[in-house]
């Protein structure tokens, strides 16, 4: 079903389904290439012994950007953009399954897959102006499920607009609707600062002077309402394992102020549950108040204190913690560049310096770095004891996905390789 919500339809174009051409010689030639390089890498690094070659190049692909191209694992193909067109590519081979045409470039963009929904691909898009997308497609034809010009992200089996849209009587609102069909389902009126919780189900519109209504995330009825006490203004919201918070500023910065989904309760913060960095079963994660930024890392059966970060940045990935400088590079091209990483199942540390993560990358398996100035890539597996090389690729990349043993890294020449890692 196509939905059309108020304005005109922004037309996808035809051709849909034509395939890409490959660029450069046939894969075959692309692979002994690629073996004949990986045969003379160790001259540029010194004569080092070569390690045994644990990838197999599949397919070199176009893509929109080499530095900012979206890199969507989804099932079983990747979606990338290039050639003024968003192509699926199967994980198997490298072969393009299917290609939608869709501009190269857009100044907004994001594909999402919802975990709730995982044969549909939702792509949203703005060109900076007034001409915005959003489109669902199915991942195994391309065939278009939907299209509107609003915005829309995903929750569960829901979409909504992004930010708020404005009606008639000029009150901000946020229109849902359904995942699958793109059909409106209802609308959340008042919505200044809005949540969405997918597991619990549950949206929330919260007032600047505190004022909190949950509703049920696909038929709108009013679950609860009440009023929260929050120092400030409330600017912001977000909702994260039946916990609901609310951002405000104070002369100091930026605060959050945490409450209980259920019964709106304050909860204190920090508490020993460690809420808002999810560090698995083994592991407790509590962020620290003093000094501010920091955190706390503990084993939940002994208590005993694996690490405690006093000031720097850090990410969770589903396997993970990752531990960057003060001044680390949480973006490093390739991937985020942590200087440590923390097991979740054995709360092991490990020394990554120099390492890149790329990105995607759940559970963490998987590093990459350039040496010889850049010529190189090194690919290694992350073991109990650190990097373990596993081969050495031609460089020229910039940025790095790995998942479902397949690495992609995109090329300065706007081009994608996939390579498979062998079992």
């Amino acid at each position: 079903m196509n939905t059309a919500a108020g304005g005109p339809v922004i037309d996808l174009g035809g051709g849909w389904r034509e395939p890409l051409p490959e660029p450069g010689g046939p894969r075959r030639r692309l692979r002994v290439v690629a073996l004949v390089l990986a045969a003379a890498l160790p001259l540029a690094l010194g004569g080092a012994a070569a390690p045994e070659m644990r990838l197999i190049e599949l397919a070199r692909v176009p893509v929109a950007d080499a530095l900012h191209t979206d890199m969507v694992f989804a099932g079983d193909v990747v979606l990338l953009r290039g050639q003024g067109r968003l192509t699926a590519y199967e994980l198997a081979d490298g072969t393009a399954r299917w290609s939608v045409e869709l501009p190269d470039r857009p100044e907004l963009s994001s594909i999402v897959v919802s975990p709730a929904v995982p044969d549909i691909a939702v792509i949203a898009q703005s060109d900076g102006g007034n001409a915005q997308l959003s489109v669902a497609l199915d991942l195994a034809t391309g065939a278009e499920l939907w299209r509107t010009h609003q915005l829309m992200e995903p929750t569960g089996d829901t979409v909504h607009t992004m930010g708020s849209v404005y009606g008639a009587n000029g009150a901000p609102a946020v229109h849902i609707h359904d995942l699958r069909t793109g059909a409106r389902l209802w609308t959340m009126p008042d919505a200044v600062n809005t949540a969405f919780d997918a597991k619990g189900g549950t949206a929330w519109t919260v007032s600047p002077d505190g004022l909190v209504t949950a509703y049920g995330g696909r038929d709108g009825r009013v679950l609860r309402s009440g009023t929260v006490r929050v120092p400030e203004t409330v600017d912001s919201a977000f909702a994260i394992g039946g916990e609901l918070a609310l951002g405000y500023t104070t002369g100091a910065g930026p605060r959050t102020a945490w409450f209980d989904g259920t019964t709106l309760a304050a909860v204190p913060g920090p508490v020993p549950d460690g809420r808002s960095v999810d560090c698995g079963p083994l592991l407790r994660c509590v962020p620290l108040s003093d000094p501010p930024a920091g955190l706390e890392v503990t084993d939940r059966a002994t208590g005993t204190v694996i690490r405690r970060l006093a000031t720097g940045p850090y990410l969770t990935r589903d396997s993970h913690l990752l531990i960057f400088d003060r001044d680390g590079d949480m973006d490093g091209g390739l991937g985020p560049r942590p200087h440590t990483v923390i097991s979740f199942d054995t709360g092991r540390a490990v020394d990554v310096e120099g390492w890149a993560v790329p990105w995607q990358q759940s559970p963490v398996s998987v590093l990459v770095r350039q040496v010889a100035e850049g010529r190189v890539l090194q690919v290694a597996r992350l073991g109990p004891d650190g990097p373990e090389v596993l081969a050495q690729l031609p460089g020229d990349v910039r940025r790095c996905a790995f998942e479902q043993r397949i690495l992609l890294c995109t090329r300065n020449d706007d081009q994608a390789i996939l390579w498979r890692l062998r079992d």
